[in-house]
């Protein structure tokens, strides 16, 4: 399937086995895969072929009999990994130790496939389905079981027999406590939830109960082999621990490299050998001196380890030339298609569209006036719109006007704004992305220009970690397109929006996609296409405007005049709006009110202690302005002194946390803290103090996930209002792209680089043309830095002896960017930067002309 052929570790394989010059890959994609027969598969000399959710394993056995490719792995024996039952009989068939167990079994026992059971008994001698356990199950009391006539005392283990269900149980005995762990998929950054009391266990279905292990050093062994000679191991916090799981700055469990033992050695090429996976991955125990297995995977990669990517290249390409050799490979079975393109896969990526926002970047803050000065008026000049001031001499003329301002007697603006103003800018001035906006205010009843808004704006610039994401993705992108179908990168066009952040990331985007070929000619900067527009500005002010009163209403949900049906509240916000923003803002309150005490206590030296170094030109001064700026926008005063909350700011908010935590992580984890120079009375409490800005950290998460996605439109029809009107320039360009390459003969690129207001709008669009989506809108995650939206043009080639018309497919593909949920908990490097999480399929396989014909009706409506 394309999301495991595609991936990372997989690309680093198959381009070092391309370096060889001895291959070229052929992707059979997920479209052949699925809807083609197996005659229609491209033939191959070499077969990587695996189960994964979704794969026909049935359907590439039958092809692998029709072929006789040279296959890595063994197609038939994929058959033993469906049930646990099945693996613990091939484990002790060939000696291999495993924990105790006892098999509970509702369903008759496992189900083998004919051919596997022909296979195994005939080369291994081997009967399977002896193991099939006994449907009578008893609880005797609450620390002992029965499975027919054999007990077993907790702790132990309950696994499902389906190998495909990883929820997996583990209970305590009463002297342990009592209670239950839950095992599962990892979900952010936890793998289990330990449950206190007694629960009898599952009654519905077939379970295999394993004596708990108490493993050395509270470590798992995953185990990777390449053939019979060679295994890597790396260990992992085990998830019985505690549940959560640390991550690296790519957002994958960290794991460390760890010796195998002879005994494991031996152990590792039994497995591979009987299990037929020359690239395998199974589960090890090490307890009191014995190592035992307790899970088989099937194949599986290391990631990120250019070792491993190395070793596993050289050891396929040596048994690959073996194999020459040695044996008749698929191209000489059929005589027939000797000369034709069989080696073609029948649906070819001839589009790739991507929609793509910007890369990390500063928090973008401003502040704004209301002014009326004649030399603030007279920067204007004879402009009758708005002015944009960027250049060092602009600001300076800017800052000199605002002095001649606070000089004037009488003056007509307040001194403390412009002195304010006056001072942030002089500060600010050399910054890049430091810009005043003047905008001319009229009055209503004459229509002259009587006052100016002056907005002075900074941050929101591409740091040093954009940058690197920028060039990681690129390269990523490149690697993948070359594997699928080279000739994409015969016609590349890049767009980009005028904003410094985009340009940047195309910059660096590019130069890593073009491998250092000149792309300045190939990028147009299309300000009406991927700017921001105006044409959508009223009904999104509405959109706030309901956000803002449904979160200040002070009463229950149910009384709530601004609640809708899209605006129910997730369980962990509660049921009263009103009383989570406040919560929110009393520990920003609080944690702020601690921020000053400390820099009142530290003085320069302290602060400096705290953290010496800064990247992205911050200081702590500036960390404290910022913090300071976001409470105070996000709690207003009325005039009658009630507090008011603006719920749009949470987005500031939330920036700052993810920056903090990815660029000042050692200075935001000490200065929310009462431990510098504590009075007697109030002791350290680290602990309690950290709980707090990680509790910040979650509310505003939660916060910013309700409101973000409500401001680009609450209900269905107020979703698609807006994202038409601020996509028309886009939409028609994407509807032209997509014509042209189905009438076109070459294939090619397009890359659109915007802002995140343009990925809201399309994404919520493409949830509006009813195109199939595989992800609810419900359970998008975050848009974050480098999001992108991927239109992929799949071409079926007819028969080479038939006249038939060509067929296209469109499928959308969806990476959510850098986005890791539990940031707080990344172990992050220098580069400070996340890695973007790879693609994966949007939506299903759509006929090209319905995609186009739902983006040329969106046009139509609007217009």
């Amino acid at each position: 399937m394309d999301n495991k052929a595609r991936s990372k570790p997989m690309a680093n394989i198959l381009n070092r086995l391309i370096a060889t010059g001895h291959y070229e890959v052929i992707f059979f994609g997920d479209k052949t895969i699925l809807d083609e027969d197996v005659e229609k598969w491209p033939l191959c000399d070499f077969l990587i072929s695996f189960f994964s959710r979704g794969f026909p394993l049935e359907k590439a056995f039958q092809y692998f009999r029709l072929r006789k490719p040279f296959s890595v792995n063994s197609l038939i024996r994929q058959f033993l990994l469906f049930d646990r039952r099945i693996v613990l009989e091939m484990l002790h068939s060939i000696g291999v130790t495993t924990p105790r167990h006892l098999i509970a079994s509702r369903d008759g026992g496992p189900d083998v496939h004919p051919a596997l059971r022909r296979v195994v008994e005939q080369k291994m001698n081997i009967q399977l389905g002896t193991l099939a356990g006994s449907s009578d199950v008893e609880e005797i009391d609450e620390d002992t079981l029965r499975v027919g006539d054999q007990i077993i005392r907790k702790p132990f283990v309950e696994k499902p027999c389906d190998a495909e269900d990883h929820n997996i149980y583990i209970y305590y005995s009463r002297e342990q406590g009592g209670g239950v762990r839950r095992l599962f998929r990892k979900i952010g950054n936890k793998s289990s939830e330990f449950h206190a009391g007694y629960f009898p266990v599952r009654r519905d279905g077939s379970f295999i109960y394993e004596e708990f292990i108490d493993v050395d050093n509270s470590v798992d062994v995953k185990v990777y082999t390449v053939g019979k000679e060679y295994a890597h191991a790396e260990t992992r916090k085990s998830p019985v621990v505690d549940g959560h799981v640390r991550r690296n700055n790519e957002g994958k469990e960290m794991r460390f490299v760890t010796p195998l033992s002879e005994e494991e050695e031996d152990i590792a090429r039994a497995v591979s050998e009987a299990f037929g996976q020359r690239v395998c991955g199974f589960d090890l125990l090490r307890a009191n001196g014995q190592s035992m297995v307790i899970d088989v995977n099937g194949w599986s990669f290391v990631k990120g380890n250019d070792q491993y990517y190395d070793d596993t290249a050289s050891i396929l390409d040596t048994r690959f030339q073996e194999a020459l050799h040695h044996r008749w490979v698929a191209r000489f079975v059929d005589a027939d298609n000797v000369g034709k393109q069989t080696y073609e896969s029948r649906w070819v990526l001839k589009g790739v569209f991507n929609v793509c926002r910007h890369a990390d970047r500063t928090p973008k803050q401003k502040i704004k006036y209301v002014l009326r000065s004649l030399p603030i008026m007279q920067l204007l000049g004879e402009s009758t719109s708005e002015i944009m001031l960027r250049t060092p001499e602009a600001l300076r003329g800017a800052l000199e006007a605002l002095q001649k301002a606070r000089a004037l007697d009488p003056g007509v603006d307040a001194p403390g704004d412009l002195e304010h103003l006056e001072d942030v800018l002089q500060r600010k001035i050399d910054f890049l992305g430091t810009k005043v906006q003047v905008k001319p205010q009229k009055n209503k009843e004459t229509k002259h220009v009587d006052c100016v808004q002056f907005v002075l704006k900074w941050g929101g610039e591409c740091t040093h970690a954009g940058i690197v994401q920028s060039q990681d993705l690129g390269e990523n992108m490149r690697k993948d397109l070359l594997l699928i179908n080279r000739h994409l990168l015969d016609d590349v066009k890049i767009y980009s929006s005028t904003e410094r952040r985009v340009l940047s990331t195309v910059n660096a985007y590019c130069a890593a996609f073009l491998n250092g070929k000149p792309f300045k000619d190939l990028i147009t900067v299309r300000a009406d296409m991927l700017d921001d527009s105006t044409e959508a500005k009223d009904e999104m002010e509405r959109a706030k405007t309901q956000i803002r009163g449904f979160f200040n209403f002070d009463g229950p949900l149910a009384a709530n005049p601004f609640c809708t049906p899209n605006m129910r509240l997730p369980k962990d916000m509660g049921s009263h709006p009103r009383v989570f923003v406040r919560e929110l803002c009393s520990l920003m309150c609080r944690l702020i009110a601690r921020m000053e005490r400390n820099f009142q206590d530290l003085g320069k030296d302290g602060l400096r202690e705290l953290q010496d170094e800064w990247c992205c030109g911050e200081t702590p001064e500036l960390f404290r302005e910022r913090w300071k700026k976001i409470l105070s926008d996000f709690q207003l005063v009325n005039k009658d002194g009630s507090e008011m909350y603006d719920p749009a700011k949470v987005g500031e908010l939330y920036d700052s946390l993810k920056y903090d935590a990815l660029h000042n992580r050692r200075f935001l984890e000490r200065i929310f803290i009462y431990e510098h120079s504590a009075p007697p009375d109030y002791p350290p409490d680290l602990l309690f103090t950290q709980q707090d800005v990680r509790a910040l950290y979650y509310k505003a998460k939660l916060l910013f996930d309700f409101v973000t996605r409500r401001e680009y439109g609450i209900e269905p029809p107020q979703r698609m209002a807006i994202g038409v009107q601020a996509l028309v320039p886009l939409l028609r360009q994407l509807a032209d792209d997509l014509t042209d390459v189905k009438n076109g003969k070459d294939a090619r690129v397009r890359f659109y680089f915007t802002k995140e207001s343009h990925i809201h709008t399309l994404l919520n669009l493409v949830f509006m043309c009813d195109m199939q989506t595989m992800i609810p809108y419900e359970k998008v995650e975050e848009l974050d830095y480098l999001t992108h939206i991927i239109f992929e043009v799949y071409e079926r080639k007819p028969d080479v002896d038939a006249a038939l018309d060509r067929e296209y497919s469109l499928r959308i593909g969806f990476s959510p960017g850098a986005n890791c949920y539990h940031v707080l908990d990344m172990n992050i490097d220098a580069t400070h930067a996340l890695k973007v999480l790879p693609r994966r399929n949007f939506t299903y396989h759509i006929p090209l002309d319905k995609a186009i014909d739902k983006l040329r009706g969106l046009l139509n409506e609007i217009e």
